[in-house]
């Protein structure tokens, strides 16, 4: 029975990340729908934003730690054919059997939609459409190569790695074990940023 349990978890968390579609559809507009999905994960406390692209309605964002480590999900919707309705896919990687990555954000996003119907949706008329955020691609390489990047405190990936960024100040931290951590604060307003961190051993105690 020990065996049992000994192999029963090492094939639980040992198992290598996968990614799966999830699909919900819901009766309300894209534009209600999106800004409850950008509600969630900016005030929800729980996920880390790699991107948000409002003329796609697209989102890319990190979630979890510990056991599993970080995973990189992506939040898409899609206007149904009818136009009376909209549709979120998400796509989430996730491990073993003890995430729950697509149920946990559909539920946030539902409590941010009945938290959001009492807000009305900021007006756009012909003469003044909503233009698309700006958004910037980051190049962060470093010396030595391998290094961990966290944006705004979110791991993002290892280095050398193009990120996309949202408009807005974002704290740029990379990390290799052994030298000390290197941190850029970027105003990001649009176009290409090319960040090159030259990593110095850490001083021995």
């Amino acid at each position: 029975m020990k065996r049992f349990v000994i192999a029963f978890l090492l094939f639980t968390f040992a198992l290598p990340a996968f990614a799966s579609t999830h699909k919900e559809n819901y009766s309300i507009s894209c534009s209600e729908l999106w800004r409850a999905v950008k509600d969630t994960l900016r005030n929800s406390g729980k996920y880390g934003i790699i991107s948000i692209t409002d003329s796609e309605m697209t989102a890319s964002y990190n979630i979890g730690g510990n056991l599993t480590g970080k995973r990189m999900n992506t939040a898409i919707l899609n206007s149904k054919d009818d136009g009376k309705g909209c549709e979120l896919q998400i796509q989430t990687a996730y491990s073993g059997i003890v995430n729950n990555d697509a149920g946990d954000f559909k539920q946030r996003v539902d409590q941010s939609i009945t938290k959001l119907k009492s807000e009305p949706l900021p007006e756009q008329t012909a003469a003044s459409p909503s233009a698309p955020a700006a958004q910037a691609s980051v190049n962060v390489e470093s010396t030595p190569a391998g290094a961990d990047i966290e944006i705004d405190g979110a791991f993002v990936g290892n280095t050398p790695s193009k990120i996309n960024l949202t408009p807005g100040k974002h704290q740029v931290v990379v990390k290799k074990k052994g030298f000390s951590d290197w941190s850029r604060t970027l105003d990001v307003t649009g176009g290409t940023i090319n960040l090159s961190a030259d990593l110095e051993p850490a001083p021995t105690k």
